[in-house]
């Protein structure tokens, strides 16, 4: 294949002595790796080494038959996002989930399309909506949709009914009234709030993004086979260092 496509860095490491070895989120191919031989060369207008990097936005072509590629030609159409701090680590979890969940060659343009959204909106937006709202995207298109509109029964979300989420079963109605939060546990009201939020953009409210979190983080244990994300131990040991603002 020699035309070029839509890409993504999800990862990078060295390879030989001048080159590296690159995991790509593509538009045409999906996920998939290449070797980018002479990576740090000087050409006009730098090295593949200084165009290769995560948060990027790139059009490139990769050639070869087997499961391995190879880069021929990149460039980038645009200005990179620049991530820093929450937004720079929330990038790197979604790199991270990407490459841990998506079969290669798996073409997935929602994802694709989702996820380039989503690096746009961590450059200039808090991080939780739209990591929220990819993570939904994601398991609907790897088979896994979070039914937001009816319960395990089929029967319709009601707003004063509180609702306890299974992997298995989806939303069940549940007992637990307490005013304090509970892990998995949305009220109907929430759920109404967060449809409205994925189809009219509406605001989302801090408690509901945290309720579904808890809820994604649940749902995504299926696709990662349970295994904690590295990105979401770093955050936590940083966020465990941090000290508190006066």
């Amino acid at each position: 294949m020699t035309t070029q496509q839509p890409a993504w860095v999800l990862s990078r490491k060295a390879y030989g002595d001048n080159g590296l070895l690159v995991e790509f989120f593509t538009a045409d191919w999906g996920r998939c790796g290449a070797v980018v031989k002479g990576a740090h060369r000087k050409k006009r207008g730098g090295s593949f080494a200084t165009l290769l990097q995560p948060f990027q936005p790139l059009l490139v072509s990769l050639i070869g038959k087997g499961e391995l590629k190879h880069l021929r030609q990149a460039e980038a159409p645009s200005a990179g996002a620049l991530l820093k701090g929450e937004s720079l680590m929330s990038g790197l979890y979604l790199n991270e989930l990407l490459s841990r969940v998506l079969p290669r060659f798996d073409v997935m343009p929602l994802v694709f399309v989702e996820y380039s959204r989503a690096i746009e909106q961590l450059h200039s937006a808090p991080p939780e909506a739209a990591l929220r709202r990819f993570e939904l995207v994601l398991l609907s298109e790897m088979g896994y949709r979070i039914n937001l509109l009816t319960d395990e029964h089929g029967e319709s979300i009601r707003p004063l009914v509180h609702y306890r989420f299974e992997v298995e079963r989806g939303f069940c109605v549940s007992d637990d009234r307490l005013l304090t939060p509970r892990p998995n546990v949305m009220t109907g009201e929430q759920i109404h709030r967060t449809t409205r939020w994925l189809e009219e953009g509406a605001q989302l409210p801090e408690a509901d993004a945290a309720a579904l979190k808890q809820i994604t983080r649940v749902a995504l244990s299926r696709l990662t086979a349970g295994r904690r994300l590295h990105t979401r131990e770093l955050v936590r040991d940083l966020r465990s260092h941090q000290r508190p603002s006066v």
